[in-house]
């Protein structure tokens, strides 16, 4: 999208004859996809029960298949029997097992406790089927073989597997922290609650332990305590083919990348389902065009949890601007995507949206009307403190407001382009040249953290450095902390007077969230997110609510919760805006101008802000309504099967 916005220029004159090119292109393309709904709408009758017998029917003899392998040294599953029913006999080894998480297609642990050498999570020894040693014990034998059968859809005891798919649920990024505190809220709900993780690897000796060790380490969601072993048992890892990633990588396809990306998640899902299937499907990373296989062809709910519109008008309307054979052809390209976009997002039982610019332009992008009180019940924004985090409490107010806070901006975000590092660094060269003609004495300093990814993380990063040397900023002027704990993150925020984020429409703006909460005076730029959601006026003692103004432009300056600033590189800049919002420089400036009180009562506003809207459990209590309600989805759905599909 943000290709597209960066070509955009005046709308051209566009002639009759591309008018009429459009309107026969358009024509056409309806045509198809009459033609294709009508298909789809054909196999969902005819193909359904063939789906769900295929993915989730074991054979009639499976028992004895079982029974047979419980009495061998090694519990093996035999091949020959399985054959291609591996996902339907998975479901039931997980509905039976003591401890779930022994039947992921993953190492529990990176290093092999006998040889002393890495693991390969590549062996397929990891993927074969066998009853575990727990659950042939003797003690354990006959509970095992009772939950294995099929169980009546209103059984209290009945498990129920939630699949997230998450393909780079070791990234821990954002989006990643969502996952990990829905998967724990999901577990907490209900005892019965088994959290299936469809995920690539980042290596060849990736194991539970090391996702788990990331998870703690990064967002302080801590699996491996031994109290939270009733939890860590209850989570199975499905390892998705790494070889496989580029399927949903935009950059591997020169041409057409959002076609070749909804094919390719498609396929993941497929292959993910062939080693088990769930009996809801959450989606926390964005694959929108798997949901019409996954409802209409195997009857499973959905959650769809949306960082960002797949498809927006905005892509239209820019390609449309673009005039002349290219700019139809892209046009009819988005329109095509839209059209399938909105055939798969009908099937989704409960979509969530990260803030209210996300679900505002996806619900325009498929024509849904939502006044505000709709919009708010669909917002759900991600965790930002976690549920079980009591040392948060434990943090007083005025301890923050009395905690004293050195010269440092912070810029919390991972080395990626779209967070316009450079575009601060080059600011702040002329916030260097011009703080002291504004009386201020002493600069305040940059301090860049975030996480390395990939190779491409650690060449963003030296190009910046690049960038402070040619600009010849003194170095001890702008710090990097890479791979940060979260103590050392805790630390730099709580000691700081400012954290900046200068995204163009950050969707949500996770890391502001942290700064008002640990007291860092919020620096960002006016759009989407950190606008609509984030860093609002606290009026009367209390955020300001939805339905209310949202651009800040009549708040009184000690309601104020951060500052602002827009830029002449952004997509959607005009001269109107420069009333408005000032400069980066300009916003520098004025934060390094303020007084120490006034420094305080923003300070105020955000953590009263930030704990009233995003604190501990406000992201639970939501999500557990959700599991609560997707739970009884489920049930009935169930009760629409087949006598025999239904118990399994």
């Amino acid at each position: 999208m943000k290709g597209i916005f960066s070509n955009q220029s005046p709308a051209p004159v566009v002639d009759a004859s591309s008018n009429s090119l459009r309107s026969y292109l358009m024509g056409k393309l309806f045509t198809v996809f009459s033609i294709f709904a009508i298909v789809c709408y054909m196999l969902y009758q005819t193909g359904r029960p063939f789906t769900q017998r295929f993915f989730l029917l074991p054979p009639t003899n499976f028992r004895d298949v079982v029974k047979t392998a419980m009495d061998k040294p090694n519990g093996l599953l035999a091949a020959n029997k399985v054959g291609i029913k591996r996902a339907s006999y998975r479901r039931r080894l997980i509905m039976g097992a003591k401890k779930p998480q022994l039947h992921s297609t993953l190492p529990l642990n990176s290093v092999n406790n006998e040889t002393k050498q890495s693991t390969d999570n590549t062996d397929l020894k990891y993927y074969r089927l066998r009853v575990t040693n727990l659950d042939r014990a003797p003690e354990n034998r006959d509970h095992f073989l009772m939950n294995i059968k099929p169980i009546d859809v209103n059984d209290s005891n009945r498990r129920k597997l939630f699949g997230f798919f998450h393909p780079f649920s070791y990234a821990l990024g954002g989006g990643e922290k969502v996952l990990w505190e829905a998967v724990i809220s999901t577990l907490e709900n209900d005892h019965n609650n088994v959290a299936v993780i469809y995920t690539f690897t980042p290596s060849k000796d990736t194991s539970i332990y090391s996702i788990l060790l990331g998870v703690k380490e990064t967002f302080g969601i801590d699996f491996l305590r031994s109290d939270k072993e009733y939890l860590r048992d209850r989570i199975v890892f499905i390892h998705l083919s790494d070889k496989y990633s580029w399927l949903i990588n935009g950059s591997s396809y020169p041409v057409l990348s959002m076609i070749g990306q909804a094919i390719g998640s498609v396929f993941l899902v497929v292959s993910g389902f062939q080693q088990v299937t769930p009996d809801v499907f959450i989606d926390t990373i964005g694959v929108p065009f798997t949901y019409m296989f996954v409802y209409a062809f195997l009857h499973i709910p959905i959650i769809s949890y949306i960082h960002y519109p797949t498809v927006s008008r905005d892509m239209l309307q820019a390609a449309k601007n673009i005039g002349g054979l290219y700019g139809i052809l892209k046009y009819g390209y988005w329109w095509a995507l839209l059209q399938l976009y909105s055939l798969n997002i009908i099937w989704v039982n409960i979509a969530l949206y990260n803030s209210t610019w996300t679900a505002e332009n996806v619900m325009s992008a498929l024509g849904w009307a939502g006044d505000d009180t709709e919009i708010e019940e669909s917002i759900l924004y991600p965790p930002c403190v976690s549920y079980d985090d009591y040392d948060f409490d434990k943090v007083s107010i005025p301890h923050l407001l009395s905690k004293e806070r050195e010269k440092n901006i912070v810029y919390l975000a991972q080395f990626r382009p779209e967070k316009r590092h450079k575009l601060l660094i080059q600011h702040y060269k002329d916030y260097l040249q011009q703080y002291k003609g504004k009386g201020i004495t002493q600069p305040h300093k940059l301090v860049f953290i975030g996480a390395l990814r990939q190779g491409q993380d650690e060449a963003y990063v030296k190009s910046l450095e690049n960038l402070i040397s040619e600009l010849e900023i003194p170095s001890e002027l702008i710090i990097f902390e890479l791979n940060a704990s979260t103590s050392t993150v805790e630390k730099w925020l709580q000691t700081s007077d400012f954290g900046i984020n200068c995204m163009w429409k950050e969707h949500f703006g996770i890391a502001v969230v942290e700064y008002m909460l640990n007291g860092a005076i919020p620096l960002v730029h006016a759009s989407a997110g950190p606008l609509e959601d984030i860093v609002i006026p606290r009026v009367d003692g209390h955020a300001l609510g939805k339905g209310k103004s949202r651009k800040h432009l009549k708040v009184e300056d000690d309601e104020r919760s951060g500052l602002f600033f827009k830029d002449v590189t952004d997509p959607d800049y005009n001269k109107a805006s420069v009333e408005t919002y000032p400069t980066l420089t300009d916003m520098l400036l004025n934060a390094s101008s303020l007084t120490d009180v006034y420094k305080n009562k923003m300070r105020e506003n955000a953590i009263y802000v930030s704990r009233e809207k995003f604190g501990r459990g406000a992201f639970t209590a939501k999500w557990d309504k959700c599991i609560s309600e997707i739970v009884v989805d489920e049930r009935e759905n169930r009760e629409k099967r087949g006598t025999v599909e239904r118990v399994y």
